[in-house]
């Protein structure tokens, strides 16, 4: 029978390994583990689970340390996991599975980041595969053995599986990520690697992860400029490159933002250089949206949809173009159109909260609050409750001015203590609806995790006629964007006293905010 080592790098882990090697129970044959420094009681942890260690000085190279894992594993297939993944029965079902299966060479699993405020964002990643000489990781951080490992499927023939089950990552939830500051540190490592090589495409892409996933955009704008710089300079190494429309999609956003015509051209000089990505497609479509470009985004969203087969992250080539779809036929007035894409985005993934959203808000305009309400019973009866059921039934009622309704379902979403990605919108409604001091508590209270809240408790103390209090970490843009999101809801709620009081302290935002005093109205 083929034995399968798990290997590891880890470093000051004691906090969620114990949680991972109970989760992770049954996996392994062989646990391998190479420890870059810790100071606490990871190594103790490793060794009372039989792992076999070794410890290697950090050198700023997360390749350099999983390619060391994999010297020491001697089992026919590898898995490669952090103490802050997750895994799930299902996967590891499948993952013995594949121990007798001569004809699977890898696997992808399917991986749940757990990002800022509750959301999540599901991809799949090639994480175990038959161990072989010719397979090394590459790339000081974000590293990967991709390449090497489907040259090695070519090579002998074999196939990629995709495993059942998932594997819930922890690491980068904001407040832990932050803890380690972990921004500064992949950042620099990305930085110090593309002053050795300034055309390393890879390099670029990752730093432009990065901008994304902590909203900074300063750093989006300049990485987007250096990698456009490379990308022009190396073409040879675009080609090929399995990240390349993802890449082209990041430095396009960056390069031309708020420019949705700049931005296209920029996709469109790229196409014929780039390998079929969803990714590309779905940014492209969705820019011609923009653009009301119908058809091209018509196109753009089926050329998605027709690469599900081969795409990893399944989301953006099923749900994203179908909820396009469902906006172009919203746009034409097609409502029974726009449904039967949305609910076909549902069947893949019931609980997407986008899809949910959009399924409430077309419901609610074809029969009200009574036709919504009876679409959330019935899918919660097919898929399960879900928190993400009730923040749409939330959001749309707030929307919609149904402050009631709002507030209720959105109590419902968040919990209590209300919390997660429902508490900021319940706090709004909670002010939509009058009541003032409730959202204002709530609103302080979130504003620390969920900066965006701090608005909130910001109209709150200008509705009671208090100085301001609240200390909000946002930038001028989410502050906009959030504040809009406050007086959308006041606004059409109809809530008179809030109107009235936010009204006459308008002037006093006028400098921040000079849109603000027209948006509340007379």
């Amino acid at each position: 029978m083929e034995r399968l080592s798990l290997c590891m790098i880890l470093k000051d882990e004691e906090e969620l390994l114990p949680r991972f090697l109970e989760r992770a129970r049954g996996l392994w044959d062989e646990l391998v583990a190479v420890d870059t420094g810790s100071s606490d009681a990871t190594p103790r942890l490793l060794a009372e689970a039989g792992a076999r260690v070794i410890h290697r000085p950090w050198t700023g190279d997360f390749a350099a340390a999983r390619n060391a894992s994999l010297d020491l594993a001697a089992g026919e297939w590898v898995a490669v996991l952090d103490a802050d993944e997750m895994v799930d029965p299902a996967l590891i079902a499948g993952a013995r599975a594949l121990l007798g299966d001569a004809g699977a060479g890898a696997a992808t699993v399917r991986l749940l980041n757990r990002l800022p405020h509750g959301h999540v964002r599901e991809s799949r990643l090639l994480r175990l595969f038959r161990r072989a000489p010719s397979v090394r990781f590459r790339h000081a951080i974000h590293e990967e053995a991709v390449d090497d490992v489907l040259a090695e499927l070519r090579r002998t023939g074999r196939r990629l599986v995709h495993l059942p089950g998932s594997i819930e990552h922890l690491g980068y939830v904001r407040e832990r990520a932050a803890a380690r500051s972990k921004k500064e540190r992949d950042v620099g490592i990305l930085e110090a690697c593309l002053r050795v090589d300034p055309l390393d495409l890879y390099g670029h892409f990752k730093r432009l992860e990065q901008a994304r996933f902590w909203g900074d955009r300063p750093l989006w704008r300049r990485a987007a400029i250096d990698a456009r710089s490379a990308m022009e300079r190396a073409p040879d190494r675009l080609a090929g490159a399995h990240y390349g429309g993802e890449l082209a999609v990041l430095v396009a956003d960056g390069v031309a933002e708020g420019t949705p015509s700049a931005a296209l051209a920029l996709l469109d000089g790229w196409a014929r250089r780039l390998d079929p990505c969803a990714a590309f497609h779905l940014r492209r479509g969705e820019l011609a949206e923009a653009l009301g470009q119908v058809g091209r985004a018509a196109a753009e969203f089926a050329a998605c949809l027709a690469l599900e087969p081969t795409t990893a992250n399944r989301q953006l080539a099923t749900v994203r173009p179908r909820l396009g779809l469902a906006r172009l036929a919203l746009a034409r007035q097609d409502v029974a159109s726009a449904l039967a894409e949305v609910d076909r985005a549902l069947k893949l993934a019931p609980h997407d909260p986008e899809a949910l959203l959009a399924a409430a808000a077309l419901h609610r305009a074809r029969g009200g609050a009574a036709a919504v309400l009876a679409f959330a019973a019935a899918h919660a009866a097919s898929h399960g409750d879900a928190p993400e059921l009730h923040q749409a039934v939330g959001e749309s009622a707030l929307l919609a001015g149904d402050a009631g309704l709002a507030v209720t379902a959105l109590a419902r979403a968040a919990g209590e203590p209300p919390a997660g990605p429902a508490a900021p919108p319940l706090a709004r409604a909670l002010l939509a609806a009058g009541e003032v001091g409730a959202a204002r508590r709530l609103a302080a209270r979130l504003a620390a995790e969920q900066p965006e809240a701090g608005l909130v408790a910001v109209c709150c103390d200008l509705v009671e006629g208090r100085e301001v209090e609240v200390e909000i970490d946002l930038t001028p843009e989410e502050a906009d964007r959030a504040l809009r999101q406050v007086v959308a809801a006041v606004r059409a709620a109809g809530a008179p006293a809030v109107l009235g009081a936010l009204r006459r302290a308008a002037p006093a935002l006028a400098e921040s905010f000079p849109w603000l005093a027209g948006a509340l109205g007379r």
